[in-house]
């Protein structure tokens, strides 16, 4: 079982498994007690315990707004690659805001970064974007 908790020294989030009794943080390396450690996720999947980790950490020092609920694979990735690039092409430039809409997600930053990073998008004025 692994868990996702907070460093106490440096207030990241990093993953536990939580049947060992103590663990190292990866930022800082202060070695703590997981058992003493305040759990914001537990799960048997490795992979949904790091994106509760990246939802840690994306909230900071704010973690009374974590609810430890994490989206699955089939929320994240509802549409093909095929689908994204027609939208794409039929909105031409487009805020993120307005991509969600038309894809129906609540929240589309996630896929903007990654079609940034793999250059099918760029930012072509401050916070629109176009198909490459």
């Amino acid at each position: 079982m692994f868990g996702a908790v907070v460093c106490p020294r440096c207030r990241k989030g990093f993953a536990v498994d939580l049947e060992h009794d103590t663990s190292s943080c990866p930022h800082c390396g202060r070695k703590v007690q997981t058992r003493r450690m305040k759990t914001y996720f537990t799960s048997a999947s490795a992979s949904l315990t790091a994106r509760a980790v990246g939802d840690l950490n994306r909230r900071e020092r704010d973690l009374r707004t974590f609810d430890g609920e994490v989206m699955t694979e089939k929320e994240r990735t509802s549409h093909s690659l095929k689908d994204v690039g027609s939208v794409l092409t039929e909105l031409g430039e487009f805020t993120p805001s307005e991509l969600a809409a038309r894809l129906e997600m609540k929240d589309a930053d996630e896929l903007v970064s990654r079609l940034l990073l793999t250059g099918s998008i760029y930012e072509s004025s401050l916070g629109r974007f176009r198909k490459t």
